[in-house]
């Protein structure tokens, strides 16, 4: 059996997900259809996607800085909900 060397990649995808899931963390109920809770998670997963295979990471990491200043508040009350 060969076993590819897979684990660094494996811990970054995990410390990626990680800090993504907890900075973007709304919930179904904080949006006003399905659809567009659809739409916010799709594109936390293509932005998780982008970091972990390292495209537009810039770029990235802007819009990322930017959701967390617009999005504070509600970051840290989910936050709290969580504990």
């Amino acid at each position: 059996m060969v076993v590819a060397s897979s684990g660094n990649t494996f811990a970054k995808e995990v410390s990626i997900r990680r800090r993504i899931i907890s900075i973007f963390n709304k919930r179904e109920e904080d949006f006003p259809s399905l659809k567009e809770y659809n739409d916010y998670l799709e594109e936390v997963e293509d932005m998780t996607c982008n970091l972990i295979e390292g495209i537009d990471v810039p770029a990235i990491e802007a819009k990322i800085a930017q959701y967390e200043r617009d999005n504070s508040e509600q970051i840290m009350n989910a936050r709290a909900r969580k504990a």
